[in-house]
């Protein structure tokens, strides 16, 4: 089984866009055989009504896996935000410390994640942003809130510029809860992210994720198939961690 760790529906408020029609389609035709998927920050800023719309696209095709869009700054309301969307079937949640305007670590947003801790809601972090999302404040994260799970979108390489390979592999081996997520990570020299990972953390720790529609899934997913890495580790990579994380 495939399952995608990372794909956005609806209208962005900068610009891209997808609907769960395009995305079941790119689904079939590359052998994909579920997803996460959560809304694009909308252009409206109603997150409310964006999760809602995502709860009823869920609700009718089960290859799909939802996971909110909240604005952890809020404290009470983003907790109460959480148990709505638990309550409409959502399995976790996604955050974007960039276009959302908060320090992944920060006290602001520490009691929102505990709560997620709590809900047993794995969290998506777009993280690689300097200051605000890298892998050392994702592990920082991690460390102080060690029941919660999360996924570090792009391997926290969002800057593109390798260094942050380093920092990943810290804080995966220091940390028992957060995964890699392979999308768009940058592969430097002659072995990237995704193969020490496997070789010199865990195969279980990474999770195939393409980012689409930003991200072509067909490249995401030949990233893993030429990565230099046991058969059975891409199979676990692939779709049977994922699975393993939401009980599936």
């Amino acid at each position: 089984m495939i399952i995608d760790a990372n794909t956005s529906l609806g209208e962005s408020l900068y610009g891209p866009r997808a609907t769960a029609e395009q995305l079941l389609h790119r689904m079939a035709t590359l052998g994909i055989d579920r997803s996460i998927v959560s809304s694009f920050t909308p252009r409206d800023l109603d997150l409310r009504r964006a999760n809602h719309a995502i709860s009823e696209i869920v609700a009718r095709d089960r290859r799909l896996i939802g996971f909110a869009r909240i604005d952890p700054r809020l404290g009470s309301t983003s907790v109460a935000e959480l148990h709505t969307c638990q309550r409409e079937g959502f399995r976790g949640l996604k955050v974007d410390p960039f276009e959302q305007a908060f320090v992944i670590n920060s006290d602001l947003v520490f009691d929102f994640f505990k709560a997620c801790a709590a809900a047993n809601m794995p969290v998506l972090v777009v993280a690689g942003h300097p200051c605000l999302s890298s892998p050392i404040q994702v592990g920082d994260l991690a460390e102080r809130i060690p029941e919660l799970t999360i996924i570090m979108a792009h391997g926290g390489q969002l800057a593109m510029h390798g260094l942050g390979i380093f920092d990943c592999l810290l804080v995966v081996k220091a940390t028992e809860r957060v995964y890699v997520e392979t999308s768009g990570i940058p592969e430097t020299g002659t072995q990237g992210l995704i193969e020490r990972s496997v070789l010199e953390v865990s195969p279980d720790r990474v999770l195939f994720g393409s980012n689409s529609p930003i991200n072509d899934p067909a490249m995401e997913l030949e990233r893993i198939r030429v990565s230099r890495i046991p058969e059975d580790a891409q199979s676990q990579i692939m779709g049977a961690n994922l699975a393993a994380i939401l009980r599936l």
